[in-house]
């Protein structure tokens, strides 16, 4: 191993400890996302990135440490490639920056993208009013206790408790309409 690194060129030396250790960090940073779920990644100015979002959705962010690593790992490697080739230095530098930032804006563009895939959770009753539904679990009459609806909401079948104003209870299976939602609570009437 000593024979082999000693007949390497200061060039050559320099690409092969970026490459090596760009791409160790970029395994560590995989096995870590790989066996604790975290994805955690920050920009350069040290604001964390990993599920930003806001009205507009997630930012699209160059400059993160993930993207750097991805960055001098493709750099290492390419500039080791281009280097064999016999191509002159500065060439060999200018091919492994290009493909270097190639690799950095492709993994901005695909984490991007995941964060775009990510659906929002939080359901909006407010939708529902107008809306019909099937009680799950018995409605006591009003001012007696609550019960449980199921409705198909954002696409999603979901449970919710509801209270009715009628002086009778509504049985399980029943058909409603819902009326209002306040305090947690759906309000409906029988169809």
């Amino acid at each position: 191993m000593n024979a082999w690194w000693g007949a390497l060129s200061p060039v050559e030396h320099v690409f092969w400890i970026i490459a090596v250790a760009a791409t160790t960090v970029l395994l560590v940073q995989l096995v870590i996302a790989c066996f604790t779920g975290l994805d955690v990644d920050v920009d350069v100015a040290g604001h964390d990135v990993g599920g930003h979002h806001d009205i507009g959705g997630p930012h699209f962010q160059l400059l993160t440490v993930r993207g750097l690593v991805a960055f001098f790992s493709v750099f290492g490697w390419s500039g080791l490639a281009f280097n064999q080739h016999g191509h002159h230095l500065p060439l060999v530098i200018t091919f492994a920056f290009g493909c270097g930032l190639i690799m950095m804006l492709a993994t901005a563009l695909i984490f991007w993208g995941l964060a775009n895939l990510q659906s929002e959770s939080t359901m909006d009753l407010s939708k529902a009013k107008g809306m019909f539904a099937t009680v799950y679990l018995k409605i006591p009459a009003v001012g007696q206790g609550q019960g449980k609806i199921s409705l198909n909401l954002q696409n999603k079948l979901i449970e919710v408790d509801a209270v009715t104003t009628d002086v009778n209870d509504i049985p399980t299976g029943a058909s409603v309409v819902i009326k209002d939602f306040t305090n947690n609570k759906t309000t409906v009437e029988r169809v």
